[in-house]
């Protein structure tokens, strides 16, 4: 995907009593599936609400990143919000995580499958500002800094990468389905995006993203391959 192209610098968590999860960032070009929309000249802004997935996990180490961004300054960086949804030791993990102009901070806010999750960022030449709302417990994070050109606007998931580089498979997750996706106000439909499909190294669909919905802000996306 390629607003997914900027790799942000891999991070440590601790979620919960005494999870350590070593990450985590978000995966390069062929490592998401979703909706890209472009022509932005310098500013953008992109929102979009999901449900939670519930992810069915094995003992091997998964995770994607629901979410939705503006990329920046000729594909060079982004802002991003999202959520981060980890198979760890066999074990689902769910928490929230911001980047402005690839800062990236997480979150270790209890978050739930079911919950419905808002996400948006809005990037000017003068100011960024990215919000993630976990709308069924009424959490909101934000933040805010410096502002930057757009390049693309897109929602969907993200890959994700571990500490050493490695592009993690993606876990079983049954659909998630993005809803009321906006692109400067208007339905996502309205800037002809771009629908992508998460594939591996031997060309298998990872997570197929379905169509847009007739009024252009809902697609749906498929897990079909870790």
């Amino acid at each position: 995907m390629r607003p997914a192209r900027f790799r942000m610098p891999a991070l440590a968590v601790t979620i919960g009593a005494a999870l350590a999860v070593p990450l985590l960032s978000l995966a390069p070009a062929q490592a998401a599936g979703g909706n890209v929309g472009g022509g932005w000249p310098t500013s953008a802004r992109a929102s979009a609400p999901f449900k939670v997935p519930k992810l069915s996990c094995t003992s091997a180490y998964r995770g994607i990143a629901p979410g939705a961004g503006v990329v920046v300054n000729a594909f060079r960086s982004v802002s991003t919000a999202y959520l981060f949804a980890i198979c760890f030791h066999g074990r689902a993990e769910y928490f929230l995580a911001l980047v402005v102009n690839g800062n990236q901070v997480n979150y270790a806010t209890p978050v739930h499958p079911g919950n419905v999750i808002k996400v948006s960022a809005k990037v000017t030449t003068k100011a960024t500002t990215v919000q993630v709302t976990d709308v069924t417990t009424g959490v909101t994070k934000k933040r805010t800094g410096r502002g930057a050109r757009s390049s693309a606007a897109y929602a969907g998931e993200d890959g994700v990468g571990s500490a050493k580089g490695t592009l993690l498979g993606v876990p079983s997750f049954g659909t998630l389905t993005f809803t009321n996706c906006l692109i400067d106000g208007k339905a996502l439909g309205h800037s002809h995006p771009a629908r992508i499909q998460r594939v591996n190294s031997r060309k298998i669909v990872q997570i197929a993203t379905g169509a847009l919905s007739s009024g252009g802000t809902a697609f749906p996306t498929r897990y079909k391959h870790f």
